[in-house]
């Protein structure tokens, strides 16, 4: 009997309310060649019995005592999957209907051993700069995207690389790094789909899963977590990417129990967990690691370090009230540096609490849009735990040696202020909006965030040495540019278009602040008629003299800054030029506007002269 194209494996444990809809959605899936192995780990809240119900040929139903934890369920499933792929999902979750065909075709078609698929958060953050765009070929040395961001199993993995890789056993959380990790080392690439929304991670609603309870005690949490740290100095060079991999785990994971519960255990608890933490830093903690650390770290680092473990709970309990939106860290100036002015700052190094190369100074935009000329940024100016200065806005370009154009800000809060465009003239490429400020003398920049809102389109105006069009650019970072100069495709806009008194009437609207003119060209020769376009607001009339014009197929075109663009007619009229002639636009196969000028037919011509109408 062939094998299947892949295996899904979920471990199941007291998850009845979302097995249903995790199972129906992996048998509904449109890569239909696949076996799903359920391991029951002991539920005993109905569980079993509705897999039980379940009835399809594909899907393999597996009993055990409770272990403990996912990795006995999940290493179960391993030994009876026999598919060519492994996709991991736990029972809170669900797969997106075509996501395994989609995981499947990128390692078939890049030749890779594990596919990273879109995760999308259900009550619960997910890693959003893995997915910025999808990568066919990437690493684990790769600094971008970072692959080491997201350690869970929910992956694709091709069954060869597995190989006889199991996940430790009886450990309520952090079972899965250790196997996560070595598959990437073992990877020769990675695919990451980003463009599709594969696996849905639910946070459950009644806080019940192991994570949401604390995961593992600390007597089997750091073990786990010194072995995969282990690892990955045993598959990497000093430097960048072990500093990258090695920090991510005292982010993660040893911050991670210096917080409420740290601050609720007993004395002798807590000396456990610093015991734990000193170990590792003692044995991993780099210099290089440490100044690109957050301040807590860096704070709880040098107390567990140099014996002032006294500071600790104050410190903790801070951070505990920062994580909770219940206080702000304070900023202060001094000497030209920024600090946080928190607990132990005077007592512990200055640079334990130096932000002056991370402050908070953010701007979130709340409008950008075409007002004229002027594009128009209003939004928040937000510096956390403190209050900026002396606002100001520039446009800067990416030049080695960058121009600058400064632009007043209108008001600050909000803030708001308008680059007028057609009053500076930007040269082709790039800028970048900076908003700058200061705090106690110690300068300040961000970049604005667009955010959710609309990217700014295009607007006609000079521009040096380029085609005179401006547009907003939203950069990978969701920060607002200005992109000047670039048009690679004939610009488009919709016109009307009817013949009145003896001239075509052009009328339609454009975003335009500078000089606009109608143009009509006789077609097979080298004739063009040329007239201005009076505008109101964005909108415009041109009225092009027919009389003048000779008798033919006219292409009726605009013209901004030496750019020629197309109109799209969306209404027609006909009409007559004097008593001999008459006018008549049309839409060519092309579906652009044109006008064919001719000699009228004769009756009609006599009839007219004679002042009178032709019968029904």
């Amino acid at each position: 009997m062939p094998h299947p194209k892949a295996s899904v494996i979920v471990p199941v444990y007291n998850c009845r309310t979302s097995l249903e809809h995790c199972v129906g959605s992996v048998l509904s899936q449109t890569l239909s060649d696949l076996e799903l192995i359920c391991v029951d780990d002991g539920s005993t809240d109905g569980s079993l019995e509705l897999l039980r119900q379940i009835s399809d040929p594909r899907m393999t139903v597996i009993t055990q005592p409770n272990s403990g934890g996912p990795g006995a369920p999940r290493n179960a499933g391993l030994d009876r999957a026999t598919g060519e792929f492994v996709l991991f999902l736990d029972a809170d979750d669900w797969l997106g209907p075509r996501a395994l065909e989609l995981m499947v075709g990128m390692a078939e078609d890049n030749d890779t051993d594990i596919v990273i698929g879109k995760y999308v958060g259900v009550g619960r953050k997910v890693p959003v700069r893995l997915f910025r765009q999808t990568v066919a070929r990437t690493t684990i040395y790769d600094d971008k995207p970072d692959l080491y961001a997201t350690l869970a199993p929910l992956k694709l993995f091709r069954r060869e690389l597995i190989g006889d890789m199991r996940f430790p056993e009886g450990l309520l959380s952090h079972e899965d790094q250790e196997f996560t990790a070595l598959a990437y080392f073992k990877a020769k690439a990675v695919s990451v789909l980003a463009d599709y929304d594969a696996y849905f991670w639910v946070e459950r609603e009644d806080g019940s899963s192991i994570m949401q309870q604390g995961g593992a005690v600390d007597d089997a949490f750091f073990p786990v977590i010194g072995r995969v740290m282990r690892l990955v100095e045993a598959h990497t060079e000093p430097g960048n990417a072990r500093n990258r991999m090695l920090r991510r785990h005292f982010r993660e994971e040893v911050m991670s129990r210096f917080g409420r519960a740290y601050l609720a255990s007993s004395p002798a608890d807590r000396v456990i967990t610093e015991g734990y933490a000193r170990e590792l830093m003692e044995q991993h903690l780099t210099p290089e690691i440490t100044e690109a650390s957050a301040p807590f770290f860096r704070q709880l680092a040098h107390c567990l370090l140099n014996g002032r473990e006294d500071l600790l709970p104050e410190i903790v309990a801070f951070r505990v009230a920062v994580d909770a939106e219940e206080a702000v860290a304070p900023l202060k100036a001094v000497d030209g540096r920024i600090y946080q002015d928190t607990p132990g700052f005077g007592e512990l190094p200055d640079s334990c609490y130096d932000v002056s190369d991370r402050v908070p100074f953010r701007v979130a935009l709340t409008r950008a849009e075409w007002e004229g000329s002027g594009l128009v940024l209003e939004g928040d100016v937000e510096l956390p735990g403190a209050v900026p200065a002396e606002l100001s806005v520039v446009l800067r370009d990416r030049n080695d040696d960058p121009v600058e154009y400064p632009f007043a800000v209108a008001s600050t809060a909000p803030f708001r202020v308008v680059l007028d465009l057609a009053e500076t003239t930007l040269a082709k490429g790039r800028w970048d909006l900076v908003v700058r400020a200061s705090l106690g003398g110690v300068p300040l920049a961000a970049r604005p965030s667009l955010g959710e809102l609309e990217v700014p389109g295009d607007r006609y105006v000079p521009v040096h040495d380029g085609k005179p069009v401006v547009r907003g650019h939203v950069t990978d970072y969701g920060n607002l540019s200005v992109d000047a100069g670039w048009q690679s495709k004939t610009p488009e806009w919709s016109a009307s278009a009817r013949v009145v008194g003896g001239a075509l009437e052009v009328v339609g609207e454009m975003p335009a602040s500078t000089p606009v003119k109608i143009v009509a060209k006789l077609r097979g020769e080298s004739e063009v008629v040329e007239v201005p376009a009076k505008f109101s607001g964005d909108s415009f009339t041109a009225s092009l003299p027919l009389k003048q014009m000779r008798d033919g197929t006219w292409q009726i075109e605009f013209e901004v800054g030496g750019m020629r663009g197309a109109f799209l007619p969306d209404a027609l009229a006909s009409g007559r030029i004097g008593l001999r002639r008459t006018g008549r636009p049309y839409r060519t196969n092309g579906g652009r506007l044109a006008a064919t000028l001719a000699a009228a037919p004769v009756l009609p011509r006599l009839l007219a002269k004679a002042g009178l109408r032709g019968r029904p």
